[in-house]
This record gives structure tokens, sequence and C-alpha cells, in this order.
């Protein structure tokens, strides 16, 4: 009767600090290869809708880039992220209902965004299971390294647009007094939003996929806008992360400790 007293304490205990595990697992940092697409007035098909068009994703949109950040859990369902990512955003009218027209542009940027994350399945160490069914074993725990979240945020991007001599060639409708092309646009808000995966393949090591939309507040991204352009430009972005960790517990001990 002691051993069944003594194995309960010690899963209460054990229990315990699972549950608290997250507080010394708070920092992580991650590099990531986010893969952009764009939306917008370039490339697009006749009176498509930006937000709901699959018609206007294509391969020849995908534009690669690298970035990074660092990650701090604020509750044990919630992360208060920061990234920066630089990388590219294109497109062409080839092989859309504009193909004729011939507009192509390139766009190099760098975004700093702000996130939140909210786990709906939190992160491997607060899912732990423990069996006093099988005692032969001991206590066992069954790792679940799968977590799946939710974000939501705000940021800038930094922008340059170049396009083609085509576009910058064209001459606006009669009658039209707006500016349609325009390569001086360089910094638009950004409000992302999106979900992501991550899995524990090491401890503290994570791989990441997220995908995400990207609202901006500029019809410019693309130093294009038609003045038939009923929305501002928009683009998705793929990141694939590597997640670590970081024992930032021991660091500051040692560091307090002159080691």
């Amino acid at each position: 009767m002691r051993r069944w007293g003594y194995l309960f304490i010690l899963l209460l205990l054990t229990g315990e600090l699972q549950a608290q595990g997250w507080k010394i697992n708070r920092l992580e940092v991650h590099l990531g290869l986010p893969i952009n697409h764009y939306f917008g007035d370039i490339g697009s098909t006749s009176g498509a809708n930006i937000f709901t068009s699959v018609q206007d994703v294509r391969i020849r949109a995908l534009r690669s880039g690298i970035g990074g950040g660092i990650g701090y859990r604020v509750q044990s369902f919630l992360t208060a992220q920061t990234t920066l990512n630089v990388g590219f955003w294109g497109n062409t009218d080839e092989g859309t209902d504009f193909t004729n027209r011939g507009y192509r542009f390139s766009t190099f940027g760098t975004e700093l965004l702000v996130k939140g994350l909210y786990y709906i399945i939190p992160e491997s160490n607060q899912n732990y299971c423990y069996s006093i069914m099988n005692l032969r074993g001991g206590l066992r725990h069954l790792n679940k390294p799968y977590s799946f979240y939710v974000f939501l945020g705000a940021g800038g991007l930094f922008f340059s647009s170049s396009a083609n001599e085509t576009l910058l060639s064209r001459t606006a409708p009669p009658g039209v007094t707006k500016k349609e092309v325009d390569e001086s646009k360089n910094f638009t808000f950004v409000i992302p939003f999106g979900i992501g995966v991550k899995y524990e393949f090491y401890p503290r090591f994570h791989l990441g996929f997220e995908v995400g939309a990207r609202f901006v507040t500029t019809d410019y991204l693309d130093a294009f806008s038609s003045a038939y352009s009923k929305h501002n430009d928009m683009y998705y972005t793929v990141n694939l992360n590597l997640y670590y960790k970081v024992p930032y517990h021991k660091l500051l001990k040692k560091s307090f400790l002159g080691f």
C-alpha cells in the first residue's frame, strides 16, 4: 500500500513538473525559408477576386527569401514572436488574360512583423499522458510531438519595385489623373494571419510549417495601380522553419556565477 502511495505522489509531482515545463522553455529562436506568392494587378485573371481566385496561383509567381526570429512564451498556449524576413516578389502577365499587355515586375523587400501565436494543440511539453496501469515498466509517458497554432500580427514591409519597360511606358486611360505606375513607393503596413504546425524531432529542436496571408495598405507593391483596381495588393507566404528552444535559465545562471 505504501508503494502505491509513493507512486501516486511521484505521479502528481512529475505531472506538475511537466505542466510547468513551458516556463523553463520560454525562449526560442528560428531560421526560416519563406516562399512568397503575390496577388495584384499584374498576372491576374480578368475579373478575378484576389481574395478567392485560385486561377492566379502560378509557379512562376513564387519567390524565395530567408528569415528568422525570436519567440517568448507568455503562457503555455500563447507565444509572442518577432520575425524578420528578406525576400522577393514578382509576376508577369504571360499566360493570363492580359498576355498581350506584357507587364512584368520584380520587388525586393524586408518584412518586420510582431505576431501572437495561439496554440490550439500546445507544444509537446504540454502533451504528456502518464499511465500507472502497467507498473512493471514503471511510469511511462506518451509524448505527442506535434503542435498546431493560429497567428495574427502587425508589421511593416520596406520594399523596392522595378517595372519592365512596357509597364513604364503605359499611358493612362483618357480622363484618368491617377498615377498608375510608381516605383517610388517603398513602405507599407502589413497585417499577417494564418496557421502553423510544429514537429519536435529532437529535444529542443522543432521543424515548422506555416502558411499565412499578408494584407498590405498599398496597391503599388508591383509598382502598378490600375485606374480600375478595386483592391490593394496582397501576398501569401509559406514558411519552412527550424526552431531551437534556448535554455536561457542555464545561460543566466552561468552568467551570474561568472562562468
